[in-house]
């Protein structure tokens, strides 16, 4: 925060008639041939005139020489031992000047001018605070005398203690300049916006200084509007100064709007306000205009000597570049400035080395940087290491439980923030950590409690509003749309030009685990003997909770042979952050082929299934899937799929994939497809590029290829092949949409077919 430039004033003008007394009694004690008295104060008065001119010119050579001429003439004149004084101060020999002033006041210890000289002096070799020592001394011995009051107020300023300064001047109005008032009232609301900026003593005084400063701001700059006589410039440095304050309070968008409305009316916004700005344009997401005045800062090398400013500005700048999807920049921007910081320092006087903060921060943002570009192996190693080498910093451990949950294992973040609880329970950081934990586990009381806690207390932080943004999308109702429209003409499973649709209404979370649901859905193709057509509507309930997801539900078939009602339960259940268990049965299952259900045949339907997942870059999962048909066929299903990353880049990914698939049917001579056995093998490929994403939105696209083949029995080996491509759009927690182009070659019956489908889902809550 800027302070206004004051200089120190000639606080004294030595009167003409108490200067021809002392020299008259100078000379009559000397002895020596003196001139007339009537000639002493003219001559006296045009050598100091003269001083004073040479040193108001800055001349400091031919000042010092007149003002020690006027010593050297009248010894008694203290005028010039004190523009002697503040000369030397002046020119640079402040070691001097406070020597000479010294002698003077072993002389004179309670004189006030020369005290208010020592003052001067002091404030050019040894600062503010030295030189205010002298002039509260002066102000000690001569409070009545406004010229010692006025500079006593000016050295106040000087020491940021305006608020003190402007009590003592309302006090004796006219006192100051009516410029030096002004400059004084902006420096007081200078120091609140300082006093607002440190952290508060409790929860609830966080915004308590913030709130006064910005009153005292706007009350300040009203005065001055309807004044009318307040310098343009002064009104534009209070508004700068202001920023601050409202960067102290989180209003962001105000703090931006302001700063804009100054630039556009051609202010020069000075470095030391850019810093609030561009943590203001990082808030609202808008990271492109943060980089540039991070830039800008360091290019300006602000305040690059103190650390924390330094990090203030290259942990800013790795953010901006994190948030506008330049990870590979954040990172190398991030290694760099870790690079530079050494693990031990020593201090000053101290022989031993200590361990550098500097460089435990600097280690952690690198680690996060490498999370964000997806290197969440490398991430978590780091984080880990760090965590070890400073056990009790509980942010470390919340980063470190926020890798686990993004890598899939939120069993294992949980217990990383139960052992943070353990040194800092009511971080905000470390609660949001764990609301998202507490969604991911279904803990859904816990999570309700943790957000409306953070939002209640922070209602401004970013983390504690996207926790909220989550437990709303959860405590939503939700609609899931599908369709499948198929472009071939003989596919003998779905048929020709198959269309297939699907929407789901979940009811919002009752009693904490329980939803309902409403569907219908239709199912159509074409046939070589005719159309068949599906219609089904359902309902039922889910229930969820931690480890387990159960879901029952009814249905009304309809097809070609009138309704018939049908049902299902589906069981998941997750072990430990790795291993999980699928159960289910159907009555009239509703992917029985349309084929058959054309013909009045219906089938029921059993799925198991276990899946391993080490993380978001290998798993592997198996599932069996008997069927029983109502004309007497029995059918066994078997499916082995497996995903492991093969390549990871900032903004892509690829994956290499593989399905083993095997059925078994008891009969062939049924008027749908049913071979008696067929085994397939596809391995694939899938890529998957990130186009743009924030905290909330992201839009992907991704395409896959599969080669592979099949065999079926009766009719030998084949080729199998697959191509896709699709897109994905979240604009927020609450919608997302995505449409995937296949096209599918393979053989049935010894034919080969090829298709095209189109898919799209999309997914709604409100």
């Amino acid at each position: 925060m800027r302070t206004s430039a004051c200089s120190f004033e000639v606080p004294f003008r030595v009167r003409v008639g108490l200067a021809a007394t002392l020299l008259a009694l100078a000379g009559m004690a000397s002895g020596a041939p003196q001139p007339a008295a009537s000639e002493l104060p003219a001559a006296r008065d045009a050598l100091l005139a003269q001083a004073q001119g040479q040193r108001d010119a800055r001349d400091w050579p031919l000042a010092l020489h007149s003002f020690r001429l006027g010593r050297e003439r009248y010894p008694q004149d203290l005028a010039f031992q004190w523009g002697e004084i503040q000369t030397l101060a002046d020119g640079g020999q402040s070691a001097e000047a406070v020597a000479l002033a010294q002698q003077l006041l072993e002389r004179r210890p309670d004189d006030p001018d020369t005290l208010l000289v020592m003052g001067y002096a002091q404030l050019r070799h040894a600062g503010v605070y030295a030189s205010l020592e002298y002039v509260d001394r002066a102000m000690q011995h001569a409070g009545e005398r406004p010229y010692v009051v006025r500079e006593y107020l000016l050295a106040l300023q000087r020491a940021h203690l305006a608020d003190a300064a402007l009590e003592i001047a309302r006090q004796r109005p006219g006192l100051l300049s009516a410029q030096q008032q002004w400059e004084l009232e902006a420096d007081a609301a200078a120091e609140n916006v300082r006093h607002a900026a440190l952290p508060a003593r409790g929860e609830a005084e966080r915004f308590d200084a913030a709130d006064r400063a910005l009153a005292r701001y706007d009350a300040l700059l009203a005065q001055w509007r309807s004044a009318g006589n307040v310098p343009p410039a002064l009104v534009q440095r209070v508004r700068i100064d202001r920023l601050q304050a409202l960067h102290a309070r989180s209003r962001m968008q105000e703090l931006v709007d302001e700063y804009e409305a100054l630039v556009a009316e051609g202010a020069e916004v000075p470095v030391y306000a850019l810093g609030d700005v561009a943590s203001a344009y990082l808030y609202l997401k808008q990271p492109q205009r943060a980089a540039a005045l991070y830039r800008q800062l360091i290019a300006a090398n602000y305040l690059r000597h103190e650390v924390s400013a330094r990090q203030d500005q290259d942990f800013g700048l790795q953010y901006a570049y994190a948030d506008q999807g330049e990870f590979e920049a954040a990172r190398q921007s991030a290694h760099a400035v870790a690079a530079q910081q050494p693990p031990w320092r020593t201090l000053e006087g101290d022989k031993e080395a200590t361990p550098n903060p500097a460089y435990l921060d600097a280690r952690h943002m690198a680690a996060m940087m490498d999370f964000y570009a997806g290197d969440t192996p490398g991430a978590q190693r780091a984080l880990e290491r760090l965590v070890a080498a400073a056990p009790t910093r509980s942010h470390l451990r919340v980063d470190l439980a926020t890798v686990y949950a993004a890598r899939g294992w939120p069993r294992k973040a949980e217990i990383e923030l139960k052992i943070a609880e353990a040194h800092d329970p009511r971080d905000v950081g470390l609660e949001t950590a764990q609301g998202q934990v507490a969604l991911d586990l279904q803990e859904w009381r816990q999570a309700r409690e943790l957000s409306a806690d953070t939002l209640a207390r922070y209602p401004e932080n970013q983390r504690a509003q996207r926790l909220a943004r989550q437990w709303r999308a959860h405590d939503s109702a939700e609609l899931q749309l599908a369709l499948s429209k198929g472009l071939g003409n003989d596919n003998p499973i779905a048929g020709g030009r198959d269309l297939g649709a699907e929407a789901t209404l979940y009811s919002r979370p009752l009693a904490e685990n329980w939803r309902l649901l409403a569907g219908l859905g239709q199912r159509r193709g074409n046939f070589s003997d005719g159309r068949a057509q599906h219609n089904f509507v359902r309902a039922g309930l889910e229930w969820r909770s931690r480890d387990w997801t159960v879901l029952g539900e009814l249905a009304e078939n309809h097809f070609s042979h009138g309704g018939r009602t049908g049902g299902g339960i589906g069981v998941n259940y997750q072990i430990d952050d790795a291993w999980s268990l699928q159960a289910g049965a159907q009555r009239l299952a509703r992917d029985t082929p349309l084929q058959a259900l054309r013909n009045n045949i219906t089938s029921d339907r059993l799925d198991l299934g276990v899946r391993w997942r080490q993380s978001e870059r290998r798993q592997w999962s198996f599932s069996a899937s008997p069927s029983n048909f109502s004309d007497g066929n029995r059918r066994r299903s078997l499916l082995l799929s497996g995903q492991e990353r093969l390549v990871t880049r900032p903004n892509w990914y690829l994956d290499a994939g593989v399905e083993i698939y095997a059925t078994r049917n008891r009969r062939n001579d049924v008027a749908y497809y049913s071979p008696l056995s067929e085994r397939s093998l596809l391995p694939s490929l899938r890529w998957n590029h990130t186009l743009r994403q924030d905290s909330a939105r992201a839009w992907t696209q991704f395409a896959g290829i599969g080669l592979g083949g099949l065999t079926q029995q009766g009719y030998g080996g084949s080729a199998l092949g697959v191509l896709s491509y699709g897109q994905r759009y979240r604009i927020n927690d609450l919608f997302e949409v995505g449409g995937t182009l296949s096209a599918i070659s393979r053989s049935y019956d010894g034919r080969r077919e090829r298709e095209w489908r189109i898919a799209f889902d999309l997914n709604q809550r409100f």
